[in-house]
């Protein structure tokens, strides 16, 4: 009987040890399955402060003025007076045309306006006193002609009434008086005319005959003067596309000139960018392949995005020793302007599909919160809305969460330290797969899944007892319980 009690009693209490081991494990297991399912994550705090951006914008060289030379004759290459390279004043002479037909068209109408201004003084200097003369003269006989025809009309009359000549003979004197006193008439209005002068009709028709052959003679000039191209402005010679020998037409491009003593970059800003950059504005400029660095001026801001939704801008670059070239890549440095912002580190925002968004950590748990972002330093960036400041952001881990995630906090000073402790790898024996040494590693997996007991720090440990990493020799792990 007493016995049996006792077998009784031993029963439950090791039913009762059983049952406690059993939950201690089961516990143990929720723990581990808990942290086992918690996010490391490293954390830095969005703090407002003092931001400027040091921006790039890059661009080409162009010349400030780059000007086609054409002519603006037609003829044949004579002469080329330049080469690509030389130095030019604006007049200067570029090449020579031969124009042989331009000449003689030129010296024609030269005789033409001398032949002009001619009958134009005649018209304004009035008549001579030597024609006056001699128009008095013929007015004087022509006058006697008159008188003598009046008394022959006479003597035929008085003949015809004695009967002594015919009807016909008297109408014959009655004809040549008219005659007379026309060309009597005619002659006196002439001499008034010379006495008084040319009419104003007459003075404005000389006049007017001057002026357009002063005009033929000027353009053949100008015809003949094209036949020597010059350059319109000061620079260098670009480029020659005629040679000597060709025919060119008008118009035809003959050179090329171009001022690089002042030359332009034309940059394009983002539109978050746009705002830092006015014009007048004084900004570095550096020309690597020249080893050049000087200081520009803004010219111009487009008011207006691009194609590419980009703002041209153009800066103004001083290049009195010639050292840039046009097409060279230069870049334009500036600092932005200082404003207080909303900072957190660039790694921190994750952009997909247009947006961008960062994780906080409140308790716990990842926080998943839409931002709009400004401008970067590369390091850094400007949070305009969503943060107030303050917050945990992740900046490690993050890329790996989810929304309401579950997260660890890792100290980043304690993680480094820890990864300089870690130990190696071992393999244990009957079947045993060493885990990763180190301080609180993971311990070893059996093959058929079962889990092994702790390392200590840098080793491994499995039920045999088989040396760890460092060569000495664990005791076989017991189970709790």
């Amino acid at each position: 009987m007493n016995r049996t009690i006792r077998s009784i009693t031993i029963g439950l209490l090791v039913l009762a040890v059983v049952s406690g081991c059993s939950s201690n494990a089961e516990n143990s297991n929720r723990r581990n399955s808990q942290a086992a399912r918690a996010v490391p994550v490293e954390v830095k705090k969005a703090v407002e402060e003092e931001f400027a951006v040091q921006m790039s914008l890059s661009g080409r060289l162009e010349a400030a003025q780059q000007v086609d030379v054409p002519s603006k004759a037609t003829g044949r290459v004579q002469q080329l007076l330049v080469k690509v390279g030389d130095r030019v004043k604006s007049g200067q002479p570029i090449a020579l045309l031969d124009g042989e037909e331009l000449r003689i068209q030129m010296q024609k109408a030269q005789a033409s306006m001398l032949s002009a201004k001619a009958r134009y003084a005649e018209a304004t200097e009035g008549t001579e006193a030597e024609v006056l003369a001699q128009t008095a003269n013929s007015l004087a006989d022509l006058q006697n002609k008159a008188n003598a025809a009046k008394i022959d009309l006479d003597r035929a009359q008085k003949l015809f009434s004695e009967g002594a000549i015919s009807t016909a003979e008297v109408e014959k004197a009655r004809l040549a008086l008219a005659s007379a006193q026309t060309s009597l008439e005619n002659q006196k209005q002439k001499a008034q005319q010379e006495k008084k002068g040319p009419t104003q009709a007459a003075l404005d028709s000389a006049a007017a005959t001057l002026k357009q052959a002063e005009a033929d003679y000027a353009l053949s000039q100008l015809n003949v003067s094209n036949l020597t191209i010059k350059s319109p402005i000061d620079g260098i010679v670009g480029s020659l596309s005629a040679t000597v020998g060709e025919n060119v037409s008008n118009n035809t491009v003959v050179a090329q000139v171009i001022n690089i003593s002042t030359m332009k970059v034309t940059a394009k800003a983002s539109e978050g960018q746009v705002g830092q950059f006015q014009p007048g504005q004084s900004v570095a400029v550096k020309i690597p392949s020249a080893d050049v660095t000087v200081n520009g001026k803004i010219t111009s801001v487009s008011p207006m995005a691009d194609s590419s939704k980009s703002y041209p801008i153009e800066i103004e670059v001083a290049n009195t020793d010639l050292r840039a070239k046009a097409g060279m890549v230069a870049s334009v440095e500036v600092k932005g302007n200082p404003h207080k912002a909303i900072i957190v580190p660039r790694e921190a925002v994750i952009t997909k599909a247009q947006s961008s968004y960062v994780f906080v950590v409140e308790g716990d748990k990842a926080k998943q919160v839409t931002v709009t972002t400004g401008e970067s330093d590369g390091t850094k960036i400007e949070i305009l809305t969503g943060l107030q400041g303050g917050e945990s952001v992740v900046v490690q881990g993050q890329n790996t969460l989810t929304a309401n995630a579950t997260v660890a906090v890792i100290d980043p000073a304690q993680a480094q330290k820890a990864s300089g402790k870690k130990g190696g790898n071992g393999q244990g024996n009957g079947g045993w797969q060493g885990g990763q040494g180190g301080s609180g590693g993971q311990g070893g997996q059996r093959n058929q899944g079962g889990q092994g007991g702790q390392s200590n720090p840098g080793g491994q440990t499995n039920p045999s007892g088989q040396p760890n990493s460092t060569g000495n020799p664990e005791p076989s792990a017991t189970p709790k319980g």
